[in-house]
């Protein structure tokens, strides 16, 4: 099993370094392509190590391209040669891990324990009929809270959608915003989207020890969050909700600088013009898949 996660890292920060270069050196704009390809580098190494035939000794000495084996054995110089590289791999394995606990786990627990519960008032009923006029939402559950921030979020499962929106929203948002940052909330859950994050988010915790997993899920949901925001801000101003999401950056805590860079890159996106789906050529993730399905088995 030790193995079979190495081979996994091993085939995902080879694929992620060389994704990364390419995506650089062509200038990828944000779009549904290169949200695919970070898909891709979460899913893809964990089949390309499974292959069965690379785990014999004498494929990894004498036909692979790479043996790790040899670098992971390698001495560092200090310890007195009793420290190796392997020892190293696992201690930032270990950080990951830990990391992972403190960005995900730990704002959790503290957003659970922070709120402020839902208010005794029932929602508007202006805000109910525009939630339940969207499409797969006719028996959506609405709430409010009386948090102060300004939040709409969505949560619940397919058919059992519930939208939580703040008092603090309420108040602070326009009729058009409010109505912008819902349609954003319905994308979520359009084109399989929810299945498709709830997904990947699993795979993601499978190899919570593997740095490259951890970035490609992040920028993944950047991504997703960018096509939701060109959903919303399909046939109306794009500065309205460029405003909200400006909002929300204020009322964001200043040591949460994923969350704040995430944002900034949204509102960038928009004012830009939105996603670019069209920048690419239609056959480079057939591309991308056949050549590291070529590549990725022979590093062992």
């Amino acid at each position: 099993m030790i193995s079979y996660l190495w081979q996994v890292a091993l085939h995902s920060g080879t694929m992620g370094l060389i994704l990364y270069i390419w995506v650089h050196r062509v200038g990828l704009p944000s779009g549904r392509t290169r949200q695919h390809l970070l898909g891709l580098l979460l899913v893809l190494p964990m089949g390309t190590a499974a292959v069965p035939w690379r785990s014999s000794v004498e494929f990894g000495e004498r036909v692979a391209w790479l043996n790790s084996a040899r670098l992971l054995a390698i001495p560092l110089p200090f310890g007195d040669g009793d420290i190796r590289v392997s020892h190293f791999v696992a201690l930032g394995g270990i950080l990951t891990i830990l990391l992972t606990v403190w960005q995900e786990i730990v704002p959790g627990l503290r957003h659970v324990l922070q709120s402020t519960g839902p208010s005794d008032e029932p929602p508007p009923d202006d805000l109910v009929t525009a939630a339940r006029s969207r499409v797969g939402w006719q028996q959506c559950a609405v709430r409010v809270t009386d948090d102060t921030s300004v939040e709409v979020v969505t949560t619940g499962r397919p058919g059992r959608s519930r939208l939580v929106v703040s008092r603090g929203a309420l108040a602070a948002l326009s009729a058009e915003e409010l109505d912008a940052v819902l349609s954003h909330e319905h994308a979520h859950w359009q084109q399989g989207r929810w299945w498709r994050t709830h997904l990947l988010f699993v795979i993601r915790l499978l190899q919570s020890y593997n740095p490259v997993a951890l970035w490609a899920f992040r920028e993944y949901c950047i991504e997703d969050e960018i096509a939701c925001d060109a959903a919303a801000v399909a046939g109306r101003d794009p500065r309205l909700l460029a405003r909200v999401l400006l909002r929300v950056y204020q009322t964001t805590d200043g040591q949460d600088l994923a969350a704040r860079s995430a944002l900034r890159k949204r509102v960038d996106v928009i004012l830009d013009g939105g996603p670019v789906d069209a920048s690419a050529p239609p056959l480079v993730l057939p591309a991308v898949s056949l050549v590291m399905l070529m590549v990725l088995p022979w590093l062992v």
